[in-house]
């Protein structure tokens, strides 16, 4: 495989060395961390990587693959190729024309609820003045949720529930970075932009929801660890734990760390028996 190189194409990138994978980089890229694309999205991918000067290797920079539905109304996958909201901020900074602005601002309605975020960023024109570029997000838009089966109810999950704000932010100086250096952005988006898509049809947990009930199971008795899987996949039709219904996670996650607690108190009364029990057991 000839070594791939491109080189930007925006003026204000052009100081900049062209990133160049060798055959064996490409490897590892296509093996692992890209695994799963088509060759043509694999080379989507490496053109973008070129465009926006981010690492693969250190996570600037990664493709994700995603359900959606079709025009016929047929499920299939796409790619979007994200970054993270430093991603972002590192390609504005690297045009030389980039300064951080004041802070977000926030709407909430007549109970304090939430609303909307607006971020604003500093851009210099090429006449030298600096101008406030500003864009909103709205929650109801970004939010990562779930729909309660049992109540209806849309509820956050995962980073949102404790730090929407935060969130929202970021979501909003993605799209006032955007707006500011469009072409050297253009078909990149950030995670926070993209959290809510990661719930499969909005009902499945999180990567991290999965990871973190995963480490849970692995401390529970080895039966109680075994039933849950069996029960999730008869009685929920999850034949991974990654597609457990996101409004069950809570309550497995209570069940879960209730065994965990039972189990650790059988393993401490095993290892604190008595020199006086232990010795009448052998005899």
């Amino acid at each position: 495989m000839n070594k791939v190189t491109a080189l930007t194409t925006t003026q204000e990138f052009q100081h900049l060395p062209a990133r160049e994978f060798n055959p064996k980089q490409i490897e590892i890229l296509k093996n692992s961390i890209c695994k799963g694309l088509s060759n043509e999205e694999f080379e989507i991918f490496l053109m973008s990587c070129q465009k926006t000067q981010l690492d693969p290797f250190m996570r600037q920079i990664y493709a994700v693959k995603r359900k959606c539905k079709k025009a016929d109304n047929t499920w299939g996958e796409v790619m979007t190729i994200q970054t993270g909201i430093d991603g972002y901020r590192l390609i504005a900074e690297r045009t030389g024309c980039y300064a951080p602005g004041p802070e977000p601002t926030y709407t909430l309605d007549n109970n304090g609820q939430l609303l909307s975020a607006t971020a604003y960023i500093k851009k210099q024109t090429r006449d030298g003045t600096w101008h406030i570029v500003s864009a909103s997000a709205y929650l109801d838009e970004y939010m990562q949720s779930y729909t309660d089966r049992q109540t209806g109810e849309k509820k956050p999950t995962g980073m949102w529930v404790n730090m929407q704000r935060t969130m929202l932010a970021k979501c909003a100086e993605a799209q006032a970075l955007r707006k500011a250096f469009p072409a050297e952005m253009s078909g990149v988006y950030t995670k926070e932009e993209m959290s809510q898509a990661d719930i499969d049809h909005m009902t499945k947990i999180t990567l991290e929801q999965t990871a973190e009930l995963q480490t849970i199971l692995d401390d529970c008795e080895p039966e109680y660890k075994k039933w849950v899987l069996e029960y999730i996949k008869k009685k929920h039709n999850a034949p991974n734990l990654s597609d457990l219904p996101a409004d069950l996670y809570e309550r497995m996650k209570k069940a879960a760390l209730e065994n965990m607690e039972i189990h650790y108190q059988k393993q401490r009364a095993q290892t604190e028996k008595t020199p006086e029990l232990e010795m009448a057991e052998v005899l």
